[in-house]
């Protein structure tokens, strides 16, 4: 019998040491994987587009489904929207929210 315990003894903190290892390599795996998830829609065209509505109710009107997705990366109907004027008094909101959008990839 001793020699089973000191087996039990060995064996019990390493599997938990192993089920400790495995747990963090998971965690890391996960954040990991969502790095890469985030850094893939970051690079979605879709609120560059001309078409693109911000509305939550219908983002795209030219395709609605691919919309602000991972689908939408390679999209042939993206055109991108030409700034208006700094001193053009149509469209405010929409100058608004384009300065906003461009302005925070500037250092």
């Amino acid at each position: 019998m001793p020699s089973a315990n000191l087996l039990l003894a060995v064996l019990v903190p390493l599997c938990i040491w192993v089920m400790v290892l495995a747990f963090v390599l998971a965690v890391l795996l996960a954040i990991n994987d969502g790095i890469q998830r985030l850094r893939r829609l970051h690079q979605v065209p879709c609120f560059r587009c001309r078409y693109y509505t911000g509305s939550s109710h219908l983002k795209c009107p030219v395709r609605p489904i691919d919309a602000a997705s991972e689908a939408a990366l390679h999209c042939i109907d993206y055109e991108a929207v030409d700034l208006p004027p700094l001193h053009s008094p149509s469209q405010p909101r929409l100058r608004k929210r384009l300065l906003l959008l461009f302005s925070t990839s500037q250092p």
